[in-house]
């Protein structure tokens, strides 16, 4: 019967712009409540490309980008600026540790067992490994701790795509190492976001959204499927959780054409060279089109070092970076020696961390910092900026020659402030520089003219005129010294 009702689907979805699925019941053996005819299709909407709404009012979907209007963008920047869990994900994660733990989870015996995982974990956490000897509990640390960090600072990527016109209504995303659905629960959380201010605004905006996932843990897949169906709305939303794919990532099944795949803290457990993570990555993705794949891991130099030749392999095999990096000299960089991260600020503190952090030093066990370096690529030539430096602009790979000269350069913001609050100091680079090379600027000496560098954004694009080279032989670097006549200008 349900091939009855998916022949008849495909023949209206094909046929006609708009139906009911009350008319199908003309055409059927049998007669269907709408709800069960919409719990049949349910799974099936996004190959029919069909919206269906609340009303059983189904839509032909036509795949487009998701419209970034200068308010939805606003609005959106808005409710990141006070990053953190919404009460709802807050309870369900609560309410799977005490169903797991016992009521009195954070105390006593079981919340000293917890946090001496926790420590553990943050261990393995910075080596960009996995040895715990409390492998019954990782899972429960890993909620309490490495979660909500992890959860937040992922919309800022998404966030990122969608200002570029990246994310459309109709996707087929892929949680690679997906873990308990960190990836997919922000990423949830941020189509509901964006469906409210789309709401608000009035603008009647369909979404067609599959998302698969691959995990090796039974017990991560188990919390994955618990937490993703308490957490999705029912109803008309059209997001469809596929069943995870229990495998390693490296001999996992290649899924289906996708338009976005992550991989979020995974490559780095592998202990393979970059470039075997790199093989990894293009075998997951062989299958797709032109997909957008990102990559995160964390911020330490060993694993940003690491993460940067991953993404130099990735570019030898025919993709393209979209952010962070921009070739502003349209030359490729080698990958070597970079270490680039971004650093968006901190978290709301969760009200379960709050509990487990309730101890002596509890700063311990409180984790509020999003810190993390990331990549996304793409196979289309498609770049967050076309930027290319010309005229009086000189490449950073010619530093050396111009010590104690005052220089004009175009270059990428590749950090935060790596200073104090009396000097700021980032990471510069516009793909030509194997040496590090970093913008200086004392407080004493900003003002309208070069504050421009203390406000552009990550992986943005600045032009400065009259910076002074210093060679900094210590650090086997190279800065740039902004002073009170140095005119810096966000490109773009």
């Amino acid at each position: 019967m349900t091939h009855e009702i998916l022949s008849l689907a495909k023949y209206l979805a094909a046929s006609r712009s708009e139906f009911s699925l009350s008319e199908m019941n003309q055409y059927l053996s049998k007669r269907y409540d709408e709800k069960d005819l919409h719990a049949i299709l349910k799974p099936h909407f996004y190959d029919l490309d069909i919206f269906c709404s609340r009303d059983h009012k189904c839509t032909k979907l036509v795949k487009s980008p998701l419209p970034a209007d200068e308010i939805v963008i606003r609005e959106l920047e808005a409710q990141l600026k006070n990053p953190g869990l919404p009460l709802r994900m807050e309870r369900l994660i609560e309410a799977y540790i005490e169903k797991s733990c016992g009521k009195n989870w954070n105390k006593g015996e079981t919340a000293t067992y917890i946090r001496e995982n926790i420590m553990k974990q943050k261990e393995e956490y910075w080596k960009g490994k996995e040895e715990s000897h409390y492998p019954g509990i990782r899972i429960i640390s890993y909620l309490l701790y490495h979660f909500p960090v992890y959860f937040c600072q992922y919309q800022y990527l998404l966030l990122e795509l969608f200002k570029g016109g990246v994310l459309m209504n109709k996707m087929r995303i892929i949680d690679v190492g997906s873990g308990p659905g960190t990836v997919t629960l922000s990423t949830l959380d941020f189509l509901r976001k964006l469906q409210d201010i789309y709401s608000r605004n009035k603008m009647d905006i369909k979404l067609n959204i599959r998302i698969g996932s691959i995990e090796h843990e039974h017990e991560n897949i188990k919390c994955y499927k618990e937490l993703t169906s308490g957490f999705l709305s029912s109803g008309g939303s059209n997001i469809t959780i596929e069943e995870p794919v229990q495998s390693p990532v490296e001999t996992a099944p290649v899924p289906d054409d996708c338009d976005l795949i992550i991989f979020s803290n995974v490559l780095a457990e592998l202990r393979s060279l970059p470039h075997e993570r790199a093989d990894v990555v293009e075998r997951i993705a062989s299958s797709s089109k032109n997909p957008t794949l990102i990559i995160i891991e964390p911020a330490d130099l060993d694993n940003s070092k690491a993460l940067r030749l991953s993404q130099h392999s990735l570019i030898k095999k025919g993709y393209n970076v979209y952010s962070p990096c921009s070739f502003i000299w349209g030359r490729l960089c080698s990958g070597f020696n970079c270490w680039s991260f971004q650093e968006p600020g901190n978290i709301r503190v969760p009200g379960f961390m709050e509990k487990i952090a309730d101890t002596v030093d509890s700063y311990r066990y409180l984790n509020t910092d999003m810190k993390f370096s990331s990549v996304i690529l793409r196979r289309d030539g498609l770049t967050k900026h076309a930027y290319r430096a010309k005229g009086k602009f000189m490449a950073l790979i010619n530093l050396k020659k111009h010590i104690k000269k005052h220089i004009n350069v175009a270059v990428s913001v590749m950090s935060g402030n790596l200073g104090d609050e009396n000097t700021f100091v980032f990471k510069i680079c516009d793909g030509t520089n194997s040496t590090p090379c970093y913008a200086v600027m004392p407080v004493y000496h900003m003002n309208e003219i070069n504050r421009a560098l203390i406000d552009t954004g990550y992986g943005d694009i600045v032009e400065i005129s009259g910076a002074l080279v210093r060679e900094n032989l210590e650090q086997l670097s190279f800065n740039l010294f902004v002073t009170r006549n140095t005119i810096v200008n966000i490109v773009g």
